[in-house]
């Protein structure tokens, strides 16, 4: 691009070079072939190394320097200053009408591609979503507040993500985009907007956790599955059945939490991560004895140290626990009270959304392979 064109726009050189690079990393990603995501994320380096044989030169990286909020007014600026008609109508005469619409072509394609990503992100976080929208349904909206920022509405993540998809899909008609024409490497589902309500989608991502944590618990212990199955059979053919699908669920909490980490286990964790926390431990006949919500923190971290962004997951804990003193309660419950039946059903989703993020983001990512560790933990009673 010329520097007449670059100065135009106020985007410094590399920033161009660099979005040259993130297109063809995002294409790389998003291109599901036999090649590994470490193959795919090897390239990001080698595509800087080309930009830059012998480093970077001294000043090129300075606009990196400035602050979050002048970087994002700048680009902001660049962008407002292309979709000016003036700024389109001086490119088209300095450029010259081929080159321009060449310039135009190219712009849309590296910027649906960056939004393809992005739709492909927002599909795969609208599980997540849900699962912690569900999870966060036991608490009160101070316990939202202090811990995840989650409003009261329980649709509130799902819509946002569902209007972005909407967002992404409005760029695609508006220019009249085909994405499977330009090649890119796009899903069939990918290609159209999402048609459905936000109840709809409530519904389709809740069979999708319901699906997911039958799976996991039979991954890691019979007995954990029979639980998740003894809770829809008590509701559905038992004359006590919201008494015996709420011992179902406490069961499953407390079998899940102490085979993953017995006592030991969890007062060694506190005391490394928590020392000060009086909350977390109680003495019993002289005997330190963690607490459940002990027990559902070092759960929810998989045992790995607590970051400073840690509130998702003390979030989803605290969670648990509140899933299990509520069902504690509900097994004393009345015989056939359909209030106490609806309010275990919301029980087992918020523990079935816990259940989706922990294992998603604390087991199943974490760099030691813990997962494995957790089905280990598991297999003896898995044998028996």
């Amino acid at each position: 691009m010329p520097v007449r064109v670059r100065r135009l726009f106020g985007l410094p050189p590399l920033a161009l070079d660099l979005l040259d690079a993130a297109a063809a990393t995002v294409y790389d990603l998003l291109d599901e072939t036999d090649r590994t995501w470490d193959d795919r994320l090897a390239q990001l380096p080698v595509r800087f190394e080309r930009l830059f044989p012998d480093g970077v030169p001294e000043g090129r990286l300075d606009w990196l320097n400035l602050p979050q909020e002048e970087i994002e007014q700048k680009v902001k600026e660049s962008f407002g200053r292309l979709n000016n008609p003036n700024t389109r109508r001086f490119l088209n005469r300095l450029l010259g009408s081929k080159t321009f619409n060449r310039l135009t072509v190219a712009f849309n394609q590296d910027w649906a591609l960056f939004l393809l990503g992005t739709r492909r992100l927002l599909r795969s976080f609208m599980p997540v979503a849900q699962a912690l929208q569900d999870a966060a349904g036991p608490l009160s909206d101070k316990e939202r507040a202090n811990l995840g920022g989650f409003s009261d509405a329980q649709t509130v993540l799902l819509d946002a993500v569902l209007k972005l998809d909407h967002a992404v899909g409005g760029f695609f008609d508006k220019r009249d985009i085909d994405l499977q024409k330009m090649g890119f490497p796009v899903r069939d589902a990918e290609a159209r907007t999402l048609d459905v309500g936000v109840d709809e989608l409530i519904d389709v991502m809740r069979t999708m956790l319901d699906v997911e944590t039958q799976r996991r618990a039979q991954e890691l212990s019979d007995v954990l599955f029979r639980k998740l199955r003894g809770f829809e059979q008590a509701l559905a053919a038992s004359d006590d059945g919201v008494s015996q699908a709420a011992n179902s669920l406490v069961e499953f909490i407390d079998r899940l939490l102490r085979t993953a980490f017995d006592e030991a286990d969890v007062l060694e964790w506190i005391g490394k991560h928590y020392p000060d926390d009086k909350s977390l431990v109680f003495e019993r006949e002289g005997r330190a004895i963690p607490t459940k919500r002990a027990s559902a923190l070092c759960f929810a971290h998989a045992a790995q140290a607590p970051t400073e962004t840690s509130n998702l997951e003390s979030m989803v804990a605290l969670s648990i626990v509140k899933v299990r003193s509520s069902a504690e309660r509900l097994k004393h419950a009345n015989v056939g009270d359909p209030d106490e039946e609806a309010e275990l059903r919301r029980l087992m989703l918020a523990l079935r959304g816990a259940l989706t993020f922990i294992l998603r983001f604390n087991w199943l990512l974490a760099d030691d392979d813990r997962y494995f560790y957790l089905r280990e933990r598991f297999a003896p009673q898995k044998a028996a």
